[in-house]
């Protein structure tokens, strides 16, 4: 079914949230413990020491303290999957076994592509290829690869020639629709379409939901163009995704660390060799998204690139990108001309294993290569090296760790510490526990809040005549919440929570922290509660309003406008006696 062909109807949309458990979802990407009535856990969005997510499983919300992110069940799939609201309605319909509805394609036009049957149909017929052509398994079983391993991961086989896709599924699947999802490409010599992977085995990308996003080729011949990939389109970014991260992220999660390999044969062997915890940057070198999506479920990064000057340049390449996000980064040494897997097929799967759990520090290799010891002997090139470390440690926010790496390094330079920190300049944040705690702990707990959390959840339902108008309300995101709360409540409905988080749209995080707010009060109490901090409320914004008609007044009288002068001074009026009543 084509993404675009989805009706995502208001119906559709509610008993989607109204059918997903947000339990289920944090759960498939953190660790949570019950906690009273909620669910708490480390964030699955940022990397923290002292957890600090709640999930409020009645109200279908989550919030983090942390980072501040909250919001409901779609929201945080959307975060973590990568899909884009349309594909995570849909994704999470088809797991809770909603039926999705479809949108006729208007009369006299043409529907979007259908990207996904097409991806869908491609797969089928790589992989029926590749168990119809003897070639392909016995060069994966000469390698190492077992069958089971080879259906898990859903390799399939390109047969040779030009048009072999095309006409295989050209009754199936309309060409428009191969060509939107990147299977084929048209000539700009003679217009004609052609398969774009021939002759190779495919590897099949997902998002981390699952969704299948498009290919990788590897040419099985002595093609120059060794991997090639689905063309990008409007799902598939190859810099924003990591191979088999759909199937690796929880052991990542669970372990904390992370195995980062080039490409899918690497990603393979080490999987055969025990180690479920491994990604791959597809064969491309490591971009800042990538490292960013790593930190999201690791806090170690073992980068096992391929062990020659390519290899090492390309880790080199990658190691301030892991340290931005604040990743421990380790340098696996599999010996000149190996990579992980012909480590593995050459000395066995406990070599490979070794020399993952052997793996240094990757800055204290990098220390190596620019300060070699000769190099504490000669001024110039001293200095040079300590320049290359500066920029080196520059990206490394955590400012303990940052002077720690520069102690090692000025001891291997022969300079005092303080020489090199001072080239440094400031870091970012001392610790990200640190600039959390501030923040987490330093929220104001105001007044505005109170009302908002106990008109959510606390059961308080005042009359129509209580309620101030929304101006009353000052901050911004507590003004649209009380806004859409209160027309929700004047056609009598009873404004649920995780309703008014899509309502409100950007201030959901926003409903998600109220919610989860404590905020004790005796049994019974709440409607008076809220009724007097209305009053005050109101009472404020008649005390700023008063102020300002004062000022507008004065203005209108200077540009002598009689008709806006006699309306203000009637809204004063009004305004004084509500403030100053007669009794």
């Amino acid at each position: 079914m084509a993404l675009g062909n989805v009706n995502l109807t208001p119906q559709f949309v509610q008993a989607v949230r109204d059918a997903v458990s947000i339990v289920d979802i944090a759960s498939d990407h953190t660790r949570l413990k019950k906690a009273g009535s909620r669910y708490k856990g480390s964030c699955p969005l940022h990397k923290e020491k002292t957890p600090s997510f709640s999930v409020e499983p009645v109200q279908g919300l989550y919030y983090c303290f942390g980072c501040g992110q909250g919001g409901d069940a779609i929201d945080l799939h959307m975060r973590l999957s990568g899909d884009d609201f349309p594909a995570a309605v849909e994704s999470l319909a088809r797991r809770y076994g909603i039926d999705v509805p479809t949108r006729q394609a208007p009369r006299g036009g043409r529907d979007e592509p259908d990207v996904d049957r097409a991806l869908e149909a491609a797969q089928a017929f790589f992989r029926a290829a590749l168990a119809a052509t003897p070639g392909p398994r016995r060069y994966l079983a000469e390698r190492g690869f077992a069958p089971e391993l080879v259906d898990r991961f859903g390799l399939g086989y390109a047969p040779p020639g030009w048009e072999s896709l095309l006409a295989a599924l050209r009754h199936d699947v309309p060409l428009r629709d191969l060509e939107a999802a990147g299977l084929v490409a048209r000539s700009p010599k003679s217009g004609k379409h052609y398969d774009r992977f021939r002759e190779r085995l495919m590897f099949p990308i997902h998002s981390l939901s699952g969704r299948l996003l498009g290919f990788g080729g590897r040419a099985l011949d002595d093609d120059p163009a060794k991997y090639i990939n689905t063309a990008e389109t409007d799902r598939f970014h190859k810099g924003s995704l990591l191979y088999g991260m759909d199937q690796s992220k929880r052991a990542l999660r669970d372990g904390g660390r992370a195995l980062l390999v080039e490409g899918y044969f690497d990603l393979l062997g080490a999987v055969a060799a025990g180690i479920d915890w491994v990604v791959a940057s597809m064969g491309t070198a490591l971009t800042p998204q990538q490292a960013r999506l790593l930190s999201r479920y690791a806090e170690e990064v073992y980068v096992g690139y391929d062990g020659d000057e390519a290899g090492e340049r390309a880790a080199q390449r990658a190691l301030p990108l892991l340290l931005a996000e604040n990743l421990s980064v380790k340098r696996p040494r599999f010996g000149a001309g190996h990579d992980p897997d012909s480590l593995r097929r050459e000395q066995g799967a406990a070599a490979l294993v070794a020399a993952i759990e052997q793996a240094p520090d990757a800055v204290v290799l990098e220390f190596e290569r620019l300060a070699p010891p000769a190099v504490a002997r000669e001024p110039r090139r001293r200095a040079a090296a300590a320049r290359g470390i500066a920029e080196l440690l520059a990206p490394i926010r955590d400012g303990v760790l940052r002077y720690g790496y520069a102690r090692q390094a000025a001891d291997r330079l022969g300079v005092p510490v303080e020489l090199l920190w001072r080239g440094l300049g400031p870091a970012e944040e001392t610790t990200a526990a640190a600039g959390e705690g501030v923040a987490r702990d330093g929220v104001v707990q105001s007044e505005e809040e109170n009302v908002l959390h106990l008109l959510l959840v606390g059961g308080a339902q005042p009359a129509a005549a209580e309620l101030p108008p929304p101006a009353a309300f000052f901050d911004g995101a507590c003004r649209a919440i009380y806004e859409a709360w209160s027309e929700l409540a004047a056609r009598g409905e009873r404004p649920n929570p995780r309703a008014l988080a899509a309502r409100v749209g950007p201030h959901s995080a926003t409903v998600a922290r109220l919610v989860q707010r404590e905020l004790s009060l005796p049994a019974g109490q709440e409607g008076g509660a809220v009724s007097a901090a209305l009053a005050l409320l109101r009472r404020r914004w008649q005390r700023q309003r008063a102020r300002e008609l004062t000022a507008e007044i004065a203005e209108a009288e200077r540009r002598g406008e009689t008709d806006r002068i006699r309306s203000l001074l009637q809204e004063k009026a009004t305004l004084s006696r509500a403030l100053h009543p007669r009794h």
